[in-house]
């Protein structure tokens, strides 16, 4: 996904972000969640009629690195955190989610390394109104939500917002 992709989800909330299993870490002032490809929820206030889901899953490049891989939806019937229970409209949730509020995106930073032909992803930050989010990819994702501007990270590759 490039920044033009990223773009679509400045100043819609991340709603929630769906896991399969979590272990919870308290860091200093912040959270640090463990788990396996999460799946991040947008939500527009003005269009609740049409979520954005992004699946981020990794893979180990030849030198060994971790890569971020980010997919985007906009269909739960894809998505196996969902599951369509009979008397019921809509698709339910049958993985954990972690649960977020006040949490328009203002900025997405990605982080990451270039070789000679291409960028390779490895983390993302998405500032919200009142807290930073940092996924990093690996066999077993870290998120982090501090109030403070995550540190020790890769090179910056790009950005969108403010």
């Amino acid at each position: 996904m490039n920044e033009y992709g990223m773009e679509s989800i400045l100043g819609i909330d991340l709603k929630k972000i769906l896991v399969d299993q979590v272990t919870l870490y308290q860091r200093g002032s912040g959270w640090e969640y463990l788990c396996t490809e999460p799946v991040l929820h947008f939500q527009s206030r003005a269009d609740s009629e049409r979520p954005i889901y992004w699946i981020l899953s990794w893979t180990e490049t030849e030198e060994g690195d971790d890569q971020l891989l980010i997919d985007e939806t906009h269909d739960t019937d894809s998505l196996s955190q969902f599951q369509r229970v009979e008397g019921f409209g809509e698709p339910l949730i049958v993985s954990s989610s972690i649960h977020l509020e006040n949490t328009r995106v203002q900025c997405v930073i990605v982080y990451g390394y270039k070789d000679e032909e291409k960028e390779f992803l490895t983390s993302i930050v998405f500032k919200l109104e009142n807290a930073y989010v940092t996924l990093t990819s690996g066999p077993v994702f870290t998120v982090r939500m501090t109030n403070t501007f995550p540190e020790n990270m890769d090179r910056e590759l790009f950005r969108v917002g403010e």
